[in-house]
């Protein structure tokens, strides 16, 4: 077994990398399924790919902000496009979303979007015979044909976005009536223009195939495919971003010191031990390959189940706020220096005056005892003879009783239970009323150097809970606390005549860039 104190100390910080990687992760998959981020990055490889998607926004990074935007759904940019939404309004398309608020498909099989494409190339009007030559032309105009559907009969589909566009874009207004939209035959004769790029591009792969369909539907999938493989892409950089905003959010709730845990763990053997002894039994069960991002119930049983790991990872480091509510009070009872100083005085008279209490108690059982024993003597008959003395004996007795219970009368218990909240105040407040900015544990610097570890924790969540588990893994199998392998077989006892045989090789694929899922 290799075990030292720095190993310790890395286990322990690679432990709590992972329980809050996997918060972050479990939080960032909700929001994800809420706002159907594979979607809209989806949609904007298509918008991509059909259009030429300028922007208005020539600040620096202003399309990288846009984009963002977009993703949160702040941002609409399917209002601009001519040609997606007629490919959006494809009832091959628009059936694979969920509904009208997921009115886009997370996710778009190559063939379907070949399919898609040809279909908006070749004129529904011309006879079958014509159709090659009428994608031919469309893809020598650079034109796209309007597909024949009655977009205004479809009650259903007016909160689509798609269909809301092309309603607006195609209503013809006659005198004082409500707006129509022209029927299918009226649409399929009607074309739209492709981009400067896309109408470049399809022709060059057009001649490309020999004006070969097949070959051409082809060509069109290599084309999606290659965007898809970027989409993904962008979808981990999109994810990374949610994921470091979500760190720097987790970092402080539970104020997760990197830090501050350092020190911790490297100058507090108990503490080391104890998250050391928490990551061994909690490993198994932490696998982030083990979440199903599409399963709301399994990331929420998940969910509470790592919260709960990390604030009982918490509580063995302190760092779990102790003071939010207690500093309320002191500043109202010890706000200055005068009330501190008459608070230790009034402490200090109270411990007085509750020694006095305790021996006048003290005096009541022993008085208690004496009178007991008297009593107990007087009924022997062999010392009747002492009853004159003994009865005078006790009539003292009696009168110091009722003269302690008097005295007793004179400090009620309420006054006497001061003395233990102001000691607790007294201890506490010191400390806390010399806190530093941004010192939320004695454990802490506070400060600036708070702010660094927040930082430092939110940057090791932005890395994935893959990438910890993976760490955390190889770990505590170098402490030697991993799997046990399985004793030899008795069969193999006799060594000599026995040949090594090598284990054979085993394949690992190791994921580079972990937390992401591919797009298309």
């Amino acid at each position: 077994m290799f075990n030292n104190v720095a190993l310790d100390v890395f286990i322990g910080l690679v432990f709590i990398f992972l329980l809050y990687s996997l918060l972050a992760t479990i939080i960032q998959e909700m929001i994800a399924t809420r706002l159907a981020f594979r979607a809209k990055v989806l949609e904007k490889a298509i918008i991509r790919m059909l259009e030429d998607l300028e922007t208005d926004n020539h600040m620096p990074f202003g399309d990288r902000i846009d984009g963002f935007l977009h993703i949160l759904g702040l941002k609409n940019i399917l209002k601009k496009t001519t040609v997606a939404p007629w490919f959006y309004a494809h009832p091959l398309i628009k059936y694979l979303g969920e509904d009208n608020y997921y009115s886009k498909p997370a996710y778009l099989h190559a063939r379907n979007f070949s399919k898609v494409i040809l279909d908006l190339l070749k004129d529904f009007n011309a006879p079958e015979s014509e159709v090659l030559q009428s994608i031919h032309n469309s893809i020598m105009a650079g034109v796209i044909h309007k597909l024949p559907i009655n977009i205004s009969d479809i009650k259903s589909d007016s909160l689509n976005p798609a269909i809301k566009i092309l309603i607006s874009r195609n209503a013809i207004s006659q005198g004082d009536q409500n707006a129509i939209v022209p029927g299918p035959k009226a649409l399929s004769v009607e074309t739209v223009p492709l981009c400067e790029n896309t109408a470049f591009f399809l022709p060059s792969v057009w001649q490309d195939s020999g004006a070969d369909v097949k070959v051409f539907r082809a060509k069109l999938e290599d084309w999606f495919n290659d965007t898809m493989e970027r989409a993904t892409g962008w979808y981990k950089k999109y994810t990374r971003v949610v994921l470091f905003i979500l760190g720097c959010i987790v970092a402080y709730v539970f104020n997760v010191d990197t830090i501050a845990i350092h020190r911790i763990l490297a100058t507090n053997k108990p503490a080391r031990d104890q998250m050391v002894q928490m990551a061994i039994a909690n490993q198994n069960k932490l696998d982030p390959n083990q979440l199903k991002s599409d399963n709301d119930s399994i990331l929420k049983v998940t969910y509470n189940m790592v919260a709960n790991d990390a604030n009982n990872a918490n509580d063995v480091l302190g760092l779990d706020k102790p003071w939010k509510d207690s500093c309320k009070v002191c500043k109202a009872l010890l706000g200055t220096d005068p009330a501190n100083v008459s608070a230790k005085a009034k402490l200090d008279s109270l411990n007085k005056v509750k020694m006095i209490v305790h021996c006048l108690r003290m005096t009541s059982d022993s008085i208690r005892k004496e009178k007991g024993f008297i009593d107990s003597v007087d009924k022997v008959n062999q010392f009747a003879v002492l009853s004159p003395p003994l009865q005078q004996h006790l009539d003292l007795l009696n009168k110091q009783a009722a003269m302690n219970d008097s005295l007793l009368k004179l400090y009620p218990a309420r006054g006497l239970s001061e003395t233990d909240s102001l000691n607790t105040l007294l201890t506490r407040c010191p400390l806390i009323q010399k806190a530093a900015f941004f010192q939320y544990s004695p454990n802490q610097t506070g400060g600036l150097e708070t702010l660094l570890g927040w930082l430092i924790t939110a940057l090791a969540i932005t890395l994935g809970a893959p990438f910890w588990f993976d760490l955390l893994s190889k770990l505590i199998s170098l402490r030697g606390a991993g799997k046990i392998s399985p004793p030899a077989d008795d069969t193999t006892a006799d060594l000599k005549n026995t040949t090594a045989v090598q284990p054979a090789a085993v394949s690992v694929t190791v994921n580079p860039n972990p937390g992401g899922e591919a797009v298309g």
